[in-house]
């Protein structure tokens, strides 16, 4: 069996990851929520990965001028040895109250598997993707909140990469690449992706898949209007294709989430406007009181 410089095979491999952020200036008046939530996971493979590895990274950012604000994420990555399982979740949320404040918060994870097929030997797998969005505002002309997630799962067909260090630097590229645009086109795909934003109507759920994903449940449910905003989606299937000669695959499975909450603190433009008014009434109310000549 070949042997790969990037990572000898590894499994019960965990990577939690947790950011939270929190500050406070005043109490509490109107209030805005944004939840994330993202799963998915991979079972049934039909052959154990040579080579495995994980990335798992989460960010947050709160700033406050007037109000409450914070941000949370919780993302983990498990994958599994006998038998061979894959589980990447997150939940990003924010929350503020009040005025004037910001908080972000947002997560991504990356698995990567790499498989030696024999010729004539099939390559399956099957998954499940989740995903779960909220958003809740008191004031609408006043606050923003929104949420995203994005779900997917790419299967490349590596076995024109022969050399063992190109394939490690493919391997580091698609794990270290933010957007997953790399130049390799995949065999096959998934993605399940949503977004919620109380601010316009930018919301969706939308899905893509390959010829050799097969769907055997696929549940959407979604509100769009009014101060509280969702989208939940349950999507199962499998993934099964025969190789006639013997190919490497390398799999990627990508897992996004992200929230925002806001209350803008009043423009430099809206207060110029504010006193333009101001001192035209002023004005208008001046002449009413000389004489016409």
């Amino acid at each position: 069996m070949r042997t790969l410089g990037f990572t000898r095979r590894f499994f019960l491999l965990v990577t939690p990851l947790i950011a939270t952020s929190s500050l406070v200036t005043s109490s509490a008046q109107a209030a805005t929520l944004a939840s994330s939530e993202g799963e998915f996971s991979l079972i049934n493979f039909s052959l154990d990965p040579d080579v495995t590895a994980t990335r798992n990274n989460a960010n947050i950012s709160s700033i406050a001028k007037g109000g409450e604000v914070s941000a949370t994420n919780n993302a983990n990555i498990d994958f599994f040895d006998d038998p061979s399982e894959v589980i990447n979740t997150s939940l990003s949320e924010a929350f503020g109250q009040n005025k004037n404040y910001l908080g972000l918060a947002n997560a991504e994870g990356k698995v990567l598997g790499n498989f030696f097929v024999d010729a004539g030997e099939s390559f399956s797998v099957d998954f499940t993707a989740f995903l779960g969005l909220e958003t809740s505002i008191d004031e609408p002309s006043a606050e923003n909140a929104k949420a995203s997630a994005d779900i997917s799962f790419l299967l490349f067909d590596t076995t024109d990469i022969t050399d063992q260090n190109l394939l490690d630097d493919f391997f580091d590229q698609v794990l270290s690449n933010p957007t997953s645009k790399i130049k390799k086109t995949p065999l096959d795909f998934f993605s399940l992706t949503a977004n919620v934003n109380s601010f316009n109507d930018e919301d969706f759920i939308t899905s893509t898949k390959s010829d050799y994903i097969t769907l055997s449940n696929q549940y959407t449910n979604f509100n769009f209007v009014g101060n509280t905003e969702f989208a939940t989606a349950l999507f199962e299937g499998s993934l099964k294709r025969s190789f006639a000669t013997p190919t490497n695959l390398t799999f990627i499975q990508v897992r996004r989430t992200q929230v925002k909450v806001s209350v803008p603190e009043p423009s430099t433009s809206t207060a110029l406007l504010l006193l333009s008014v101001l001192v035209a009434v002023a004005t208008k109310a001046r002449l009413k009181k000389i004489p016409s000549i």
